[in-house]
């Protein structure tokens, strides 16, 4: 009986420990948020008049064709989820409109390596304050213990 508690406590450690490595955010090149997407890994980044720019990174994070990928962006301010409309450029999306104000709040990107290929989510608390220590917006930060 007790070797069934203690391989569950090493499972259960064991899950705990992936689950936090699976969540350590990595920045991109351009001090935004590296999103895991296939098949090329994808920037997640907010410029200066709050748009938001995706651009694609091969494994040596070189810029790449976005190819067939397609990504959705939806805002989830308090005052209700706006999805961004975005545009093609040469090496991802950029949206049409800016973010809207009174972060922090959440953004969902959703990719999918083709139309007919099941979609990806991921959460990003949106945060555009500076972060002290690794000089990066709190949405992008690597610090640990964020």
């Amino acid at each position: 009986m007790k070797l069934k508690y203690i391989t569950f406590a090493a499972a259960a450690l064991c899950a705990a420990v992936a689950l936090q490595a699976a969540e350590k955010i990595v920045a991109g090149p351009k001090g935004g948020r590296l999103l895991e997407s296939e098949p090329n890994k994808a920037e997640f980044f907010v410029t200066a008049d709050r748009k938001v720019e995706i651009t694609f990174y091969n494994a040596a994070l070189k810029p790449v064709d976005a190819g067939a990928q397609i990504f959705t962006v939806t805002a989830e301010p308090g005052s209700g989820k706006v999805k961004l409309d975005l545009e093609k450029t040469a090496t991802g999306f950029i949206s049409k409109t800016a973010l809207p104000a009174g972060e922090p709040y959440r953004v969902v990107v959703q990719t999918r390596a083709s139309a007919e290929a099941k979609p990806k989510n991921f959460r990003v608390d949106l945060n555009l304050e500076m972060c002290g220590e690794c000089k990066k917006k709190e949405y992008a930060c690597t610090c640990e213990g964020h």
